[in-house]
């Protein structure tokens, strides 16, 4: 790989998307063929991205923008597969005692980082000791808070000693900020080196970024284009012109455009229900937020169907604090008696809050989320039923994520994903210690719920405390759990790629160009 300093990358904080139509100069395989040669193969795959990336330090930066693309340069120790299953990756297996308190990985041999150096056990061990580390300031410290003590026994082997039963570990070693990172590595916002099926090759701000085939893959039968460039395209117009003349190969689209592109020659639209969801966080230190029957007012008033259908255009399903998707674990939102629409009742909460004419307010959005403005407006609509002046603050991208990092905001519109294991949904974004809980929410008795949850090795039981839990949330309301959509994209007819909700890297890691 070469090394490329991105000091220009993160020069400004807003780092919005510039609009692209095709910045950079085209790889030599696509250039136009001299006189008597025959055009070659395309080899490069063509993604359309509506963000820029924030950085790339898989520990430090939780940005989808950013994961989107550093997921394909690092390995995590398992990974997902189209099932939905925990499946080997760096790790080709695993023992868990029958106390469930030590876990043993044992890695794959021969496989080296982009920079050439071996993968050993002692990687993995500095990476998870890196995230347990408070001053990395890592996003997944709460995924492994079991974890008491890491052993490298050897060079494939790696002992994991946890205090207690920990029933989600292994589903959170999946996770992209559980990614491998070479031990000794500081700052790694200047390069990115990993094990992963792409290098990065160059990034220009604003503009692309560009990721090159690693040969030394250990999967040689991965990936199956030698270069994916995210061409930074903020605007959904741009998009859609850019796939139908066939400047873009794949792009994730809304419901609306899916319905525009149905048909249409050389293009195919593809959708999948997701594991995501949008919600409006709540900053339950902020006042008067603080009351929790003005949270209760707010969700009374809310009509969530409304933003299924005007937000997602019906193709979208309610949701709680795990996304229905999830049938193994999400509760019924017809159990939630704040999920059916009640003004007047929101009006009565919050004159017993001591606001009988309500008051003013603000909600941060992100300003280039058609969905996620569109969502704030319906919401600004609907508060002002119960006398909540709400303006919206439509934020550049990085100062959407640094707004969301800061614990300070009043409200938010934002999206998460469920992940495949309940515990992220529930410790991770709303534990008192969890890594993801920006809204300042702490209740012991829920606490101590998701706690006993994750040492629970019975399903049955864990189920039942997991539903607990999340009746629990939905009545406490340091968020507003808003709907599940379907996700779209779409993709040229030569190109071979399946998106699912396994992720977006595991689709591009398969794809193939026809």
């Amino acid at each position: 790989m070469k090394k490329r300093v991105l000091a220009g990358f993160f020069l400004s904080l807003s780092l919005m998307l510039s609009a692209c139509s095709g910045g950079g100069t085209a790889p030599a395989d696509q250039a136009k063929p001299k006189d008597g040669q025959a055009a070659s193969a395309k080899t490069e795959l063509i993604v359309a991205a509506e963000q820029e990336p924030v950085g790339y330090d898989p520990h430090k930066v939780p940005a989808a923008s950013s994961v989107r693309v550093y997921a394909l340069i690092y390995d995590s120790l398992t990974k997902l597969d189209d099932n939905m299953e925990i499946v080997p990756s760096l790790a080709e297996k695993w023992e868990i005692a029958p106390d469930g308190k030590t876990i043993t990985m044992f890695l794959h041999a021969g496989v080296k980082f982009h920079n050439g150096k071996d993968m050993t056990a002692e990687d993995v061990k500095y990476s998870f000791e890196r995230i347990l580390n408070p001053d990395t300031g890592a996003i997944a410290k709460s995924y492994f808070s079991s974890v008491e003590s890491i052993e490298a026994k050897d060079a494939t082997t790696v002992v994991f000693k946890l205090k207690n039963a920990d029933a989600a570990f292994i589903a959170n070693t999946a996770s992209a900020y559980a990614s491998i990172v070479p031990a000794g590595s500081t700052d790694l916002t200047k390069e990115a080196i990993g094990t992963g099926p792409f290098k990065l090759e160059k990034a220009e701000s604003g503009q692309y970024v560009l990721l090159k085939k690693n040969a030394d893959y250990f999967n040689k039968d991965l990936p199956k284009v030698e270069t994916i460039k995210f061409q930074i395209m903020k605007d959904e117009a741009e998009r859609l012109a850019a796939m139908r003349s066939g400047k873009i190969d794949v792009s994730v689209i809304s419901a609306d455009s899916a319905k525009l592109l149905e048909g249409k020659p050389g293009v195919q639209v593809k959708n999948y229900q997701s594991l995501e969801y949008s919600y409006l966080g709540i900053n339950v230190n902020k006042k008067p937020f603080d009351n929790p029957k003005v949270r209760e007012a707010i969700s009374y008033a809310v009509d969530r169907n409304q933003i299924v259908q005007t937000v997602w255009k019906g193709e979208a399903a309610l949701t709680g604090p795990i996304a229905p998707a999830l049938t193994n674990w999400a509760v019924d939102t017809a159990s939630y008696p704040s999920y059916k629409t009640d003004v007047e009742k929101a009006k009565a909460l919050l004159a017993e809050a001591g606001f009988p004419n309500g008051f003013e307010t603000q909600i941060e959005t992100a300003a280039t989320y058609p969905d996620m403005v569109e969502t704030a407006q319906v919401i600004q609509q609907q508060l002002k039923a119960i006398g909540i002046n709400a303006k919206i603050n439509q934020l550049e991208w990085g100062n959407y994520i640094d707004t969301w990092k800061s614990k300070d905001m009043n409200l938010m519109v934002g999206r998460n994903t469920s992940g495949v294991d309940a515990d992220r949904s529930m410790r991770f974004f709303f534990s008192t210690t969890g890594s993801a809980n920006v809204w300042n929410y702490s209740n012991p008795a829920y606490d101590e719920l998701v706690a006993k949850a994750l040492s629970t090795v019975d399903q049955a039981e864990r189920k039942k405390l997991y539903e607990e839990a999340q009746m629990m949330l939905v009545q406490d309301a340091p968020n507003l759990f808003l709907a599940s959509p379907k996700n779209y994209y779409a993709v040229r007819d030569n190109i071979d790629f399946t998106p699912t909700a396994a992720g977006e890297v595991y689709s591009l890691t398969k794809t193939s160009i026809k």
